[in-house]
């Protein structure tokens, strides 16, 4: 669970930090999925449980709040910091030099980061401080940062549990998804944080007391610190799912209560665009098809933006937040193709298609004003009815 809650520009990067146990580990167990319904927190005498007296309860509490029975038990291991961090670093290998450049044209072009930001480096620093707990697919295990069931532990085992709950139900390790449209493997990551954090704020509400839920506040706000250096944009996008994906999931439920969430899973969003505006989602408004569009040199990276990446282009090149999301409200599609336009400098082609002719002209309202503030090194290089082709430089 990270808690400066996307990963990637709308799924273009992706950091995966998995590992197998390790380290000095307070403890290890297992639990049978129990019929008893929610239960309340012992906690209240000021005392702190330990996690194998407290596992039953928050499994019962995510059992009831989802509506859902835990098919076999769960693994739990809490890790000290240095553990846990050396866990999540272990079997994550750094990318290869060439596919951080991929990543690299994207973002500088973009004006997002400056030529020569180690963007792994970023991503992994930020995730290694901010993640407090994580569910790994390959052994099934929950691991968390902590010694004991404290009221922040707690909460970030209900979000956990929640994750290990849809797996066995659902199936949550899906790498297809980015094969063809990378913003489809970012829409679910942020349906399945949104469920689990749906799950963590109820256990909070319901379960933890004033001072706990306080407590618990203030234990995630500590792992979540930024790290120095890290760019604003990196932040930004490891919080995607953890921000829009509850608000996404309560659509799905205030329209079609706990069913409706649960074939969410079956057919998941596919969008960025169906995520900031749920009726798309519900109405089946699926992104149109666009063709990629040729790169001036050997082309180092293809995909969709997608609205979360049009938006943070806009908003971290001056464009108002009200402005961007009036000009994306209508987003139909988009593809690009980046390359290596000299040392250090990259360049990038995004074709945009909106729903509208309409639309397309408030696009193109704030990409012109975008365009304005990129000192030369953007143009829009291609115009029709609904299609808008542009270019940007780092």
């Amino acid at each position: 669970m990270r808690r400066f809650g996307t990963v990637g520009v709308a799924g273009v990067l992706l950091v995966g930090l998995t590992g197998c146990s390790s380290g000095s580990i307070t403890f290890e167990g297992s639990f049978k999925p129990t019929t008893h319904a929610a239960a309340t927190s012992s906690a209240g005498s000021g005392l702190t449980p330990s996690v194998r007296r407290a596992l039953p309860k928050i499994e019962a509490f995510v059992e009831h709040e989802r509506g859902l029975k835990f098919k076999h038990p769960v693994k739990v291991k809490l890790l000290g910091p240095k553990a846990f961090v050396k866990l999540l670093d272990k079997d994550n290998k750094p990318p290869s030099r060439s596919s951080i450049n991929k990543q690299e044209s994207v973002f500088a072009s973009l004006g997002l980061v400056s030529p020569g930001v180690d963007l792994y480096k970023a991503f992994k620093a930020a995730s290694d401080e901010s993640t407090i707990g994580f569910y790994k697919f390959t052994n099934k295990r929950l691991y968390v940062k902590g010694k004991r069931a404290t009221p922040g532990v707690r909460a970030v085992m209900s979000h956990e549990l929640t994750h290990a709950l849809t797996d066995q139900r659902f199936g949550l390790r899906r790498p297809e998804l980015s094969k063809d449209n990378q913003e489809r493997q970012a829409a679910f990551t942020a349906l399945s944080e949104g469920d689990a954090e749906r799950t963590r704020m109820a256990y909070e509400s319901q379960v933890l007391t004033p001072a706990q839920r306080q407590i618990a506040e203030q234990q995630e706000a500590g792992a979540g610190g930024a790290p120095p250096g890290v760019p604003q944009v990196v932040l930004e996008l490891i919080g995607f799912p953890y921000e829009i994906g509850p608000r996404f999931v309560d659509e799905l439920v205030a329209d079609g209560g706990i069913n409706a969430l649960n074939r969410a899973y079956r057919h998941p969003p596919v969008s960025s665009e169906q995520l900031l505006n749920p009726r798309a989602y519900l109405d089946h408004d699926k992104p149109k098809h666009v063709a990629a569009p040729p790169a001036d040199h050997r082309r180092l990276n293809h995909g969709d933006l997608g609205v979360i990446g049009l938006l943070l282009m806009f908003e971290h090149g001056g464009v108002p937040s009200s402005t961007a999301f009036s000009a994306l409200r209508s987003w139909g599609g988009d593809q690009f193709a980046s390359w290596q336009a000299g040392k250090r400098r990259w360049c990038l082609r995004d074709t945009v298609v909106m729903d509208d002719a309409s639309a397309m002209g408030a696009f193109r309202s704030a990409l012109s004003q975008w365009i304005s503030r990129r000192g030369g090194k953007a143009k829009i290089e291609k115009t029709a009815e609904n299609k808008t082709t542009f270019v940007t430089c780092s």
